[in-house]
Protein backbone atom coordinates (compact mmCIF):
# COMPACT_ATOMS: atom_id res chain seq x y z
CA UNK A 1 0.00 0.00 0.00
CA UNK A 2 1.78 3.14 -1.38
CA UNK A 3 1.69 6.63 1.08
CA UNK A 4 -1.74 7.85 -0.62
CA UNK A 5 -3.43 4.75 -0.52
CA UNK A 6 -2.03 4.59 3.62
CA UNK A 7 -3.48 8.24 4.04
CA UNK A 8 -6.48 7.74 2.86
CA UNK A 9 -7.64 4.49 4.82
CA UNK A 10 -6.15 6.47 7.85
CA UNK A 11 -9.07 8.92 6.98
CA UNK A 12 -11.66 6.28 6.41
CA UNK A 13 -10.64 4.98 9.95
CA UNK A 14 -10.30 7.99 11.82
CA UNK A 15 -13.08 10.36 10.30
CA UNK A 16 -10.95 12.74 8.36
CA UNK A 17 -9.13 13.42 11.58
CA UNK A 18 -6.00 15.74 11.52
CA UNK A 19 -3.96 13.55 12.75
CA UNK A 20 -4.32 11.57 9.89
CA UNK A 21 -3.83 13.95 7.40
CA UNK A 22 -0.98 16.00 9.01
CA UNK A 23 2.00 14.16 7.37
CA UNK A 24 1.10 13.53 4.46
CA UNK A 25 2.99 16.32 2.63
CA UNK A 26 5.47 18.36 3.82
CA UNK A 27 4.85 22.13 4.72
CA UNK A 28 1.17 21.67 4.67
CA UNK A 29 0.67 25.36 5.16
CA UNK A 30 3.03 26.40 2.63
CA UNK A 31 0.78 28.26 0.06
CA UNK A 32 1.11 27.54 -3.68
CA UNK A 33 -0.46 30.09 -5.82
CA UNK A 34 -3.32 28.13 -7.91
CA UNK A 35 -4.09 24.76 -9.42
CA UNK A 36 -1.68 24.78 -12.21
CA UNK A 37 0.09 21.67 -12.75
CA UNK A 38 3.26 22.67 -12.24
CA UNK A 39 2.18 23.65 -8.56
CA UNK A 40 -0.50 20.22 -8.18
CA UNK A 41 2.09 17.96 -9.70
CA UNK A 42 4.82 17.72 -6.81
CA UNK A 43 2.12 17.44 -4.55
CA UNK A 44 0.70 14.34 -5.72
CA UNK A 45 4.38 12.87 -6.10
CA UNK A 46 5.19 13.47 -2.50
CA UNK A 47 2.05 12.25 -1.66
CA UNK A 48 3.01 8.77 -3.60
CA UNK A 49 0.37 9.15 -6.36
CA UNK A 50 2.01 8.21 -10.02
CA UNK A 51 1.14 10.72 -12.06
CA UNK A 52 0.89 11.95 -16.24
CA UNK A 53 -0.05 15.00 -18.44
CA UNK A 54 -2.19 14.81 -20.34
CA UNK A 55 -3.89 17.10 -23.16
CA UNK A 56 -7.95 16.28 -23.68
CA UNK A 57 -9.43 16.62 -27.32
CA UNK A 58 -9.89 20.65 -26.65
CA UNK A 59 -6.15 21.50 -25.82
CA UNK A 60 -7.06 21.42 -21.86
CA UNK A 61 -4.53 19.84 -20.15
CA UNK A 62 -5.09 17.61 -17.29
CA UNK A 63 -3.16 15.13 -15.05
CA UNK A 64 -3.59 11.36 -14.77
CA UNK A 65 -3.37 10.28 -11.64
CA UNK A 66 -2.85 6.80 -9.90
CA UNK A 67 -4.02 6.86 -6.24
CA UNK A 68 -2.43 2.91 -5.69
CA UNK A 69 -4.03 -0.42 -6.85
CA UNK A 70 -7.06 0.41 -9.65
CA UNK A 71 -8.31 3.80 -8.66
CA UNK A 72 -7.04 6.85 -10.72
CA UNK A 73 -8.46 9.73 -11.04
CA UNK A 74 -8.26 12.90 -13.86
CA UNK A 75 -7.32 16.49 -12.09
CA UNK A 76 -8.33 19.39 -14.60
CA UNK A 77 -6.82 22.76 -13.88
CA UNK A 78 -9.98 25.38 -14.42
CA UNK A 79 -10.84 28.95 -14.14
CA UNK A 80 -7.45 29.48 -15.61
CA UNK A 81 -6.76 33.29 -15.48
CA UNK A 82 -3.27 33.20 -18.18
CA UNK A 83 -2.76 32.40 -21.66
CA UNK A 84 -2.47 28.66 -22.84
CA UNK A 85 -4.09 27.49 -19.42
CA UNK A 86 -2.18 29.11 -16.70
CA UNK A 87 -3.24 30.59 -13.86
CA UNK A 88 -5.67 28.02 -12.89
CA UNK A 89 -7.79 29.10 -9.74
CA UNK A 90 -9.74 26.39 -10.15
CA UNK A 91 -9.30 22.17 -10.04
CA UNK A 92 -11.75 19.33 -11.14
CA UNK A 93 -10.89 16.08 -9.80
CA UNK A 94 -12.99 13.76 -11.86
CA UNK A 95 -13.30 9.86 -11.22
CA UNK A 96 -14.97 7.99 -13.86
CA UNK A 97 -16.51 4.82 -13.76
CA UNK A 98 -17.45 2.34 -16.26
CA UNK A 99 -18.95 -1.51 -16.64
CA UNK A 100 -21.45 -3.05 -14.69
CA UNK A 101 -25.11 -1.66 -14.34
CA UNK A 102 -25.78 2.37 -13.43
CA UNK A 103 -28.81 2.87 -10.77
CA UNK A 104 -29.51 6.40 -10.47
CA UNK A 105 -30.94 6.14 -7.20
CA UNK A 106 -27.58 4.80 -6.26
CA UNK A 107 -25.63 7.88 -7.65
CA UNK A 108 -28.91 10.14 -6.03
CA UNK A 109 -28.60 8.84 -2.66
CA UNK A 110 -24.26 9.26 -2.85
CA UNK A 111 -25.06 12.42 -3.55
CA UNK A 112 -27.53 13.08 -0.56
CA UNK A 113 -24.83 11.67 2.16
CA UNK A 114 -21.99 12.90 0.65
CA UNK A 115 -21.94 16.71 0.05
CA UNK A 116 -17.90 16.70 -0.40
CA UNK A 117 -18.52 15.99 -4.23
CA UNK A 118 -20.74 15.45 -6.87
CA UNK A 119 -21.69 12.18 -8.05
CA UNK A 120 -23.34 11.88 -11.76
CA UNK A 121 -24.49 9.76 -14.70
CA UNK A 122 -21.66 9.87 -17.64
CA UNK A 123 -24.10 12.10 -20.44
CA UNK A 124 -23.93 8.66 -22.85
CA UNK A 125 -25.08 6.48 -19.84
CA UNK A 126 -21.92 4.24 -20.39
CA UNK A 127 -20.85 4.68 -16.58
CA UNK A 128 -20.94 7.18 -13.95
CA UNK A 129 -18.28 9.76 -12.45
CA UNK A 130 -17.56 11.05 -9.07
CA UNK A 131 -16.40 14.98 -9.02
CA UNK A 132 -14.94 17.54 -6.25
CA UNK A 133 -14.56 21.45 -7.48
CA UNK A 134 -11.78 23.33 -5.38
CA UNK A 135 -10.96 27.17 -5.45
CA UNK A 136 -8.02 28.86 -4.90
CA UNK A 137 -8.60 32.68 -5.93
CA UNK A 138 -6.00 33.64 -3.34
CA UNK A 139 -3.93 30.65 -3.51
CA UNK A 140 -4.16 27.22 -0.88
CA UNK A 141 -1.88 25.52 1.38
CA UNK A 142 -0.14 22.39 0.29
CA UNK A 143 -2.27 20.46 2.97
CA UNK A 144 -5.85 21.35 1.39
CA UNK A 145 -4.31 20.05 -1.91
CA UNK A 146 -3.59 16.72 -0.63
CA UNK A 147 -6.24 17.03 1.83
CA UNK A 148 -8.89 17.30 -0.93
CA UNK A 149 -7.27 14.60 -3.08
CA UNK A 150 -7.10 11.89 0.11
CA UNK A 151 -10.96 12.60 0.15
CA UNK A 152 -11.86 12.23 -3.10
CA UNK A 153 -10.05 9.11 -3.05
CA UNK A 154 -11.73 7.59 0.01
CA UNK A 155 -15.18 9.03 -1.50
CA UNK A 156 -14.24 7.09 -5.00
CA UNK A 157 -13.65 3.66 -3.49
CA UNK A 158 -16.97 3.75 -1.40
CA UNK A 159 -18.50 4.96 -4.85
CA UNK A 160 -17.50 2.12 -6.70
CA UNK A 161 -18.45 -0.16 -3.99
CA UNK A 162 -21.91 0.70 -4.06
CA UNK A 163 -22.61 1.43 -7.53
CA UNK A 164 -21.16 -2.42 -7.60
CA UNK A 165 -23.71 -3.84 -5.73
CA UNK A 166 -26.57 -1.94 -7.30
CA UNK A 167 -29.00 -2.66 -10.36
CA UNK A 168 -29.87 -0.38 -13.46
CA UNK A 169 -33.60 -0.13 -12.36
CA UNK A 170 -34.34 3.66 -13.49
CA UNK A 171 -34.18 5.26 -16.65
CA UNK A 172 -31.10 7.62 -16.72
CA UNK A 173 -32.91 10.18 -19.87
CA UNK A 174 -32.44 13.29 -18.76
CA UNK A 175 -30.21 13.35 -16.25
CA UNK A 176 -27.15 14.38 -17.87
CA UNK A 177 -29.06 17.69 -18.69
CA UNK A 178 -30.02 18.00 -15.57
CA UNK A 179 -26.28 17.94 -14.13
CA UNK A 180 -25.38 20.55 -16.94
CA UNK A 181 -28.30 23.09 -15.30
CA UNK A 182 -27.65 25.96 -13.88
CA UNK A 183 -26.55 26.19 -10.38
CA UNK A 184 -27.02 29.63 -9.21
CA UNK A 185 -29.86 32.38 -10.35
CA UNK A 186 -27.59 35.06 -11.65
CA UNK A 187 -30.42 37.98 -10.93
CA UNK A 188 -31.06 36.13 -7.82
CA UNK A 189 -27.43 36.52 -6.31
CA UNK A 190 -27.17 40.16 -8.02
CA UNK A 191 -29.98 41.55 -5.85
CA UNK A 192 -28.21 39.98 -2.88
CA UNK A 193 -24.73 40.82 -2.66
CA UNK A 194 -24.54 43.79 -5.22
CA UNK A 195 -23.94 44.09 -8.82
CA UNK A 196 -19.82 43.28 -8.07
CA UNK A 197 -21.01 39.08 -7.29
CA UNK A 198 -21.77 37.75 -10.86
CA UNK A 199 -18.30 39.79 -11.30
CA UNK A 200 -16.40 37.41 -8.59
CA UNK A 201 -18.48 34.07 -9.23
CA UNK A 202 -18.05 33.89 -13.30
CA UNK A 203 -14.71 32.30 -13.26
CA UNK A 204 -16.14 29.18 -10.66
CA UNK A 205 -19.15 29.04 -12.17
CA UNK A 206 -18.68 28.46 -15.24
CA UNK A 207 -16.24 26.06 -14.67
CA UNK A 208 -18.43 24.06 -11.82
CA UNK A 209 -20.97 24.20 -14.93
CA UNK A 210 -18.48 22.45 -17.24
CA UNK A 211 -18.53 19.39 -15.27
CA UNK A 212 -20.73 17.55 -17.16
CA UNK A 213 -18.96 18.81 -20.26
CA UNK A 214 -15.43 17.63 -18.98
CA UNK A 215 -16.82 14.52 -18.19
CA UNK A 216 -17.82 14.04 -22.23
CA UNK A 217 -13.91 15.44 -23.00
CA UNK A 218 -12.92 12.70 -21.27
CA UNK A 219 -15.01 10.28 -22.31
CA UNK A 220 -14.31 10.77 -26.24
CA UNK A 221 -10.45 10.52 -24.99
CA UNK A 222 -9.57 6.86 -25.44
CA UNK A 223 -6.50 7.31 -22.74
CA UNK A 224 -8.14 9.03 -20.13
CA UNK A 225 -8.25 6.19 -17.25
CA UNK A 226 -11.40 4.51 -15.84
CA UNK A 227 -12.19 2.15 -13.20
CA UNK A 228 -13.80 -0.61 -13.31
CA UNK A 229 -16.82 -1.04 -11.57
CA UNK A 230 -17.19 -4.98 -10.46
CA UNK A 231 -20.95 -6.37 -10.88
CA UNK A 232 -21.20 -8.57 -8.05
CA UNK A 233 -25.30 -9.23 -8.87
CA UNK A 234 -23.87 -11.14 -12.17
CA UNK A 235 -24.58 -14.15 -12.73
CA UNK A 236 -27.13 -13.94 -10.12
Amino acid sequence: MNKLLAASAAIAALSGSVQAQQDVVANPRGMVANFDIGNVGPILTEMGAVWQQATAGNGQPYLRVSAGGDLVLNIIPTACQGQSFTGCVGMNTVALFSGGGINYQTVAAFNQKYWFSTAGIAPDGSGAYLSRYDIADYGIARGNVAASVLNLVVLADIFRKELATSGKTVSLEGYADDMSARLLNGRGLTALAGPGALETMTKHQVAMEESAEIVRVLLKDQDAPRNKIENVNAGR
